[in-house]
């Protein structure tokens, strides 16, 4: 069994057989927002402590403490926090070829 360390994270510390790409812990400060933008890949959130209001999927969600947010590859989702936030992201199997991180939809 691996152990990664979240500060030296690379793509060939995972296991072929990890569903996980990537992951972390975001702290967020009252007002910060994410903004819209999408993953080449499934994105998990959960939240440790404080609240927030995310979108994804164009719907609109409060999110705290125990909620787990799911967001499929390319699907555009946002949050603003309302709550000083703690959250652990991770990202899913991400296929040859995609790009990790924030992604955005072209403006024009």
């Amino acid at each position: 069994m691996p152990v990664i360390r979240r500060e030296a994270q690379d793509l060939e510390l995972f296991p072929n057989w990890s569903e996980i790409n990537h992951y972390g812990i975001n702290h967020l400060k009252v007002g910060q927002e994410v903004p819209l933008h999408y993953h080449d890949c499934n994105e998990y959130w959960i939240i440790v402590s404080g609240r927030g209001i995310c979108t994804t999927e164009g719907d609109e969600y409060e999110i705290g403490p125990g909620d787990l947010v799911l967001t499929q590859k390319g699907d555009e989702h946002s949050l603003v926090v309302t709550e000083e936030m703690t959250a652990v992201y991770i990202y899913g199997i991400l296929a040859p070829g995609c790009k990790i991180g924030y992604l955005y939809r072209d403006q024009t």
